[in-house]
């Protein structure tokens, strides 16, 4: 059955010409017509055989492609059913060939379509001979046409299980992406209902503030695990999160917090250089697993039991969100990381190849012209292709270019630079500080875009000599500058959306750009988070 049955999707406009439905229809038809011929009471039936035998060459037809092809076996049920039942009397020999719509139905849409079909065909049977219940004659009618049904009912069940077992076997796949596909539904609904979305750095930001003022304290930040043992800051609120230095190892009250699962709290705070008089770490936990920590300190008393229990609530809710939008951001990066690299492979396969050819070209064409104005405008052209070529093999470098868990943005900026040649009368100047700690991924990811921007710019239309890109990242606070030596800002223009694009990478990451002319002439770009 595994070699009959199709291993892929089944097309339902095909259902009826599938091998085990063709051999099903010879095999059950012949079963009927050999029946009818050697059972002598049947042999008034030659009439309705024959129309049941045009009934599956018409079934076994092919057709083109259309919404009547895909109801054929839903029709050929029916057909049957109708023949059946005026054959006079009602032939129990042509029964059987109620099982060949069940099976295609059954493969084709399932249990619910066999459902629908079975119960119209008995309908039929019902409504066409209408049995006599209170003579033996009627009742054993009844029965063998019920029996057949059931029968149908069951192929068709068997069928539909069949199919969905053979295809997700031979392609395992298909079922994880139905899956993701289910998912990815649902997260699109439920996400454009949500009250501040999927940003885990914004969703923690107001958690903080929520606990600050529930706590009456000063200061606090939020941690996600990082590389190895230790946490890297995700937001913070009155501290510089360098100040702290939460560890999932040693006994500190950041290590109890991860491992317990519960609130921490002494009397000395959790600065390293100031020792403040109360602090708490809260952790955000869905189930057994522990998410966040998050570290709160104020000058005055104690927290007490009240504060630190409507801190736990808070904490509760927010972990859930907190648990969604960390899931989210690392699909929303594996996506754009996905399709970058593709738009990258198409432009390098296209018209980065296309336009190579047409370079190739133009250098034939100049070899044999000898006219100087010709030659003269196909160098010209030459020059202009070997222009865009070079832009399109940065564009793609800048597609292919991201932040990873294994490099940093600062890391990134290096190679960036280093591989991109931006031009051989352009000097870079780098000037690079970056603390242990690391900002989120999607931070760094938009500032490393912002910094390609900037350069894109100061490339095409500056005429600079030099740039200088200086980085300081202090998570979660960071300046990143990039100036260049040319003829400065120009007048802007209504189609270009460089300035507008950085602009809104850097208040997605909550930061603000500057955009103006410098001191001893030329432009800088600034992003920052203070």
């Amino acid at each position: 059955m595994s070699m009959l049955l199709p291993t892929r999707s089944i097309n339902p406009a095909q259902a009826h010409r599938l091998p085990i439905v063709l051999l099903a229809r010879a095999v059950i038809f012949a079963m009927c017509f050999t029946l009818t011929i050697v059972i002598p009471a049947q042999r008034v039936h030659a009439l309705p055989v024959g129309a049941l035998f045009i009934v599956a060459v018409l079934a076994s037809l092919p057709y083109p492609q259309s919404l009547l092809t895909a109801a054929i076996p839903f029709l050929e049920g029916l057909a049957a059913a109708a023949i059946i039942a005026y054959s006079s009397p009602l032939s129990d020999t042509l029964l059987p060939y109620l099982l060949v719509p069940a099976l295609a139905i059954g493969i084709s849409r399932g249990f619910g379509g066999v459902a629908v079909s079975v119960v119209i065909s008995g309908g039929i049977l019902w409504l066409s001979t209408q049995p006599d219940l209170n003579s033996d004659a009627g009742l054993t009618q009844v029965s063998l046409v019920a029996q057949w049904l059931v029968v149908s009912m069951a192929v068709g069940l068997i069928a539909s299980w069949a199919k969905r077992i053979l295809v997700t076997s031979n392609d395992p796949d298909l079922a994880a992406y139905e899956s993701a596909y289910r998912l990815l539904d649902q997260l699109r609904q439920v996400s454009r209902q949500l009250s501040v979305g999927l940003d885990a750095t914004t969703l923690t930001e107001s958690l903080l503030d929520d606990l600050l003022s529930t706590m009456s304290a000063e200061r606090g930040a939020t941690y996600v695990p990082g590389d190895g043992s230790d946490f890297r800051p995700l937001s913070a609120r009155g501290v510089r999160p360098e100040q702290w230095v939460p560890s999932s190892s040693g006994d500190s009250l950041w290590a109890k917090a991860w491992a317990d699962g519960q609130i921490q709290t002494n009397t000395v705070g959790l600065s390293l250089i100031e020792q403040s008089t109360s602090g708490a770490v809260i952790p955000l936990r869905v189930g057994n697993r522990t998410l966040a920590l998050i570290g709160i300190e104020r000058n005055s008393s104690p927290f007490t039991d009240q504060e630190l229990s409507e801190a736990t609530t808070s904490a509760d809710i927010y972990a859930v969100r907190l648990d969604a939008a960390l899931l989210f951001s690392d699909i929303r990066s594996s996506a754009t990381s996905e399709e970058r690299r593709r738009l990258a492979r198409d432009i390098h396969d296209g018209v980065a190849q296309e336009l190579a050819s047409l370079g190739y070209a133009i250098d034939d064409l100049g070899a044999t012209h000898t006219d100087p104005a010709t030659s003269a405008g196909l160098s010209n052209l030459r020059r202009e292709v070997t222009r865009i070529i070079s832009e399109l093999r940065l564009s793609i470098f800048d597609l292919r270019s991201d932040v990873s868990a294994g490099m940093s943005l600062n890391v990134a900026l290096t190679e960036y630079v280093r591989s991109q040649a931006i031009g051989s009368q352009i000097e870079v100047h780098l000037s690079l500080q970056e603390a242990p700690e690391r900002l989120s991924i999607d931070v760094e990811a938009e500032l490393l875009r912002i910094v390609q921007e900037a350069l894109a710019n100061a490339r095409k239309h500056a005429h600079a000599e030099n740039i200088w890109i200086s980085s300081r990242i202090q998570p979660p606070l960071f300046e990143i500058k990039v100036e260049d030596d040319g003829q400065g800002l120009g007048q802007g223009r209504d189609d270009s959306y460089g300035l507008k694009s950085m602009s809104e990478r850097a208040e997605r990451i909550g930061g603000a750009l500057e955009v103006g002319d410098r001191d001893t002439g030329g432009t800088i770009v600034r992003v920052s988070r203070a």
